[in-house]
């Protein structure tokens, strides 16, 4: 028998982390796309401009950090270790 929540989502594993959720990028994989643009609330035409601007201020931008290296440490790493060379 499967362990379900009320709303259909599968119920956290006995390993899971509080407050994590299952992996729903795999869930989204395996469903229909009817089914993924009901839940992410979109359509094949996409997101309305007030749509977009309302995630854009809940959400943040979709963008990626980028890490800043600093070149001095780098430099330093390569003489780090048992032979340098």
């Amino acid at each position: 028998m499967s362990s379900a929540k009320s709303d259909g989502h599968p119920s956290e594993g006995p390993g899971a982390k509080p407050g994590s959720k299952t992996d729903t990028n795999d869930d989204l994989k395996t469903l229909p796309v009817a089914e993924v643009e009901k839940r992410l609330a979109s359509s094949p035409k996409g997101l309305t401009q007030a749509e977009a601007t309302t995630r854009l201020e809940q959400y943040g931008p979709n963008e990626i950090e980028a890490k800043k290296v600093n070149q001095f440490l780098k430099f330093l790493s390569y003489f780090w270790g048992p032979i340098p060379g």
